[in-house]
């Protein structure tokens, strides 16, 4: 083997050394975060994560620990089982959208805070797999408007100004709603995962403009807040 291919062999070892070793820190300091088994989770997650991939987690890390620093936490006060920890790190780090991290660090550390009502339901981690950032803006707009309304009737929240706001809509609209494809299409999505569903008009037709917001879709939203 000439010097040349051993100095080559050398630096790509020493490169994979120095990766390798990064790759480790960042999963080792999800333990900061995650209170559980997490060496169990290390190795299983080892498995899935791309070496290119550790900044990722370290961002997932800072990300969730400014949440549980605003709430004066300096750990995890609920051990999270490992069925639902694992499917949630794995689509957190491996997640490039900073606005859609910053929602799998919320939902990370509500599930590790024992003060909250969470429910470690593996299907908030399913459904929000599923969304884009500008699902989860308009979900998150939806649930705002259902919250502010009324009780004792149907909470009808309109859609005709996603993804800026909606707001109360109880009545009847008459004309074209004119709503983009792109949150019509965002709409017909958490309809799909069931955080939605639409009214039906006369006739029995489906209408986008006005719809309820499930138990779920209002689960998932404070889950994630």
């Amino acid at each position: 083997m000439s010097d040349d291919t051993v100095s080559a062999v050398a630096k790509a070892a020493e490169a994979t050394s120095q990766t390798g070793g990064k790759l480790i820190e960042a999963m080792t300091s999800l333990g900061r975060v995650v209170k559980g088994p997490i060496v169990e989770m290390v190795g299983i997650l080892e498995d899935r994560v791309k070496f290119a991939r550790w900044e990722r987690q370290l961002a997932l890390v800072d990300k969730a620990e400014r949440v549980m620093a605003a709430r004066g936490m300096t750990k995890p006060t609920r051990e999270l089982p490992i069925n639902f920890a694992v499917p949630l790190l794995t689509a957190a780090v491996l997640e490039e959208d900073d606005y859609l991290q910053e929602t799998w660090a919320r939902l990370l550390a509500n599930a590790g805070d024992a003060a909250t009502d969470m429910e470690l339901r593996t299907a908030f981690v399913e459904i929000l797999r599923g969304m884009s950032a500008f699902d989860v803006r308009n979900l998150s707009k939806l649930a705002e408007a259902t919250i502010a309304a009324p009780s004792g009737s149907p909470r009808y929240v309109g859609t005709m100004n996603l993804p800026h706001s909606s707001t109360y809509f109880p009545g009847s609209l008459q004309g074209d709603p004119n709503i983009s494809r792109e949150v019509s299409i965002s709409l017909a999505n958490l309809i799909r995962l069931g955080c939605i569903v639409p009214t039906n008009g006369f006739g029995g037709g489906v209408h986008f403009f006005q719809v309820l917001v499930t138990d779920l879709g209002l689960a998932l939203y404070h889950a994630c807040s």
